[in-house]
């Protein structure tokens, strides 16, 4: 789970810039808490601020975090972009730091960035804030990089020559030191156990994202299949369950694309797992059962009055509800793992009520392991019923463009208070610099419009 991510000179982040979801002052809603010995983590935070105002960047500084640690070389293919409303951001490095826990251990991670290379990298075992102990310091300088160690790794001449050679063959200035390691067949637990949070424990969502095999976590798991019938069933989007019917390849692919047939066929030759057919609706996928290479497909049922169902396939439903489908697997994940998922304007895909209802739900439940994190720019979701006042940030664009981050919890506000009406009256920042509209003369634009 996400304790704090911390970033500078990014996009329109100046000075470094830090979101958590450490509790504060606060004694309300203790079911909104998860506790870590003496560690206090909150199980939502929902980021709001106007259209412009960083709240994304926030979201895609994360994502580019875990593209960096997870894909091989991802830095040699994008330029890192750095705060450009300041001339001296050119020349200052890039910084990623994240403090997280897995397996009821608590680590801070970090990389810096300078000219598309990775100058320095660091992971330290926090124990929940009581100490801090190194397991390796990664730096670079004029194109010499070295790698310190803890002591306790080092239990033969053979370990000192290994990490010699990753400091001097094996590791590139675009890899991170923990992704080379994950591959390592002894050593270095905590490393690769950084590896698996980014890679399995932390999901980053954006407006357009798409699932990644949902039709084969509904094939493959009955707990799954049982969640995501309930879940759509409790939010009354008129779906009353998801099942799969199968399909032979070439009768699904017909004669016109025998190539994709073909080509689906010798992947899963030497392959196990599926391969994901590319379609609006998300709702297929390719598979090998009892030996023979089949479409599955999803498909919604409707009842009608006399309780008769019928069967549609996933494109005949609304946007809605197929955007709903996008998330059922992250909030699986998140209910049912120590997952953190950051989902960005989330309501532009949920409606502001039902996310309450999910929000409620899901902090009321004291099964839940994970967490979820948003950003919105829906003020009817400012409910001090629905949220603590530590869960709630503020996005701000500052005079000199760079965004700043706080939440609500830093103002003396009363539990009673209207949140809604106090944050469109500006009380507490994160709304846009408005103009004089006054000055806004629309009229000449027409008429200069109609003498062309």
């Amino acid at each position: 789970m996400l304790i704090r991510f911390v970033v500078s000179n990014y996009l329109s982040f100046a000075e470094e810039v830090e979101f958590n979801t450490l509790t504060g002052s606060p004694r309300r809603m203790k079911e909104h808490i998860y506790h870590f010995e003496e560690l206090e983590l909150l199980k939502v935070g929902a980021i709001y601020g106007p259209n412009g105002a960083g709240k994304s960047n926030l979201v895609k500084a994360l994502r580019l975090l875990h593209r960096i640690v997870t894909e091989d070389n991802w830095l040699a293919q994008e330029p890192v972009p750095t705060f450009r409303l300041s001339p001296e951001y050119e020349n200052l490095p890039t910084s990623f730091e994240v403090e997280f826990v897995i397996a009821q251990e608590s680590y801070h991670y970090g990389i810096t960035v300078f000219q598309g290379s990775i100058t320095e990298e660091w992971l330290y075992k926090t124990n929940f804030g009581k100490t801090a102990e190194l397991i390796f310091n990664r730096t670079t300088q004029q194109g010499q990089t070295k790698i310190e160690v803890n002591e306790r790794y080092y239990q033969s001449d053979e370990d000192r020559l290994r990490v010699k050679l990753y400091e001097e063959e094996l590791l590139t200035d675009t890899q991170t030191f923990i992704k080379l390691m994950s591959f390592a067949k002894q050593g270095f637990p905590e490393v690769r156990r950084t590896f698996v949070w980014f890679m399995e424990r932390l999901m980053v969502v954006f407006p357009n994202s798409k699932p990644y095999g949902f039709v084969a976590m509904f094939s493959g798991s009955l707990a799954f299949q049982r969640f995501a019938n309930d879940f759509l069933a409790s939010l009354q989007t008129g779906v009353q369950e998801l099942a799969t019917e199968t399909i032979d390849i070439d009768q699904y692919f017909g004669e016109d694309d025998k190539e994709q047939v073909e080509k689906a066929k010798a992947f899963l030759k030497n392959n196990n797992g599926f391969l994901h057919i590319p379609s609006e609706a998300n709702d297929a996928i390719v598979v090998k059962e009892h030996g023979k290479v089949v479409v599955k497909r999803l498909m919604a049922k409707h009842g009608d009055e006399h309780g008769n169902l019928y069967t549609f396939l996933l494109n005949e439903e609304s946007a809605g509800t197929q955007r709903i489908l996008d998330f059922i697997p992250v909030f699986f994940h998140v209910i049912y793992d120590q997952a953190t998922a950051i989902i960005d304007e989330i309501d532009q895909s949920i409606h502001p009520a039902l996310l309450k209802k999910l929000v409620s739900k899901f902090v009321k439940d004291p099964n839940t392991k994970g967490q979820f994190i948003f950003t919105t720019h829906e003020s009817n979701l400012l409910d001090q019923d629905v949220f603590r006042q530590d869960e709630i940030w503020f996005a701000e664009k500052q005079k000199n463009g760079a965004t700043s981050l706080y939440p609500l919890s830093e103002f003396d506000v009363r539990f009673d208070l209207n949140l809604q009406k106090g944050y469109l009256n500006g009380r507490f920042g994160a709304i846009p610099f408005l103009g004089n509209l006054k000055d806004l003369n629309w009229e000449q634009y027409a008429e200069e419009e109609q003498s062309v």
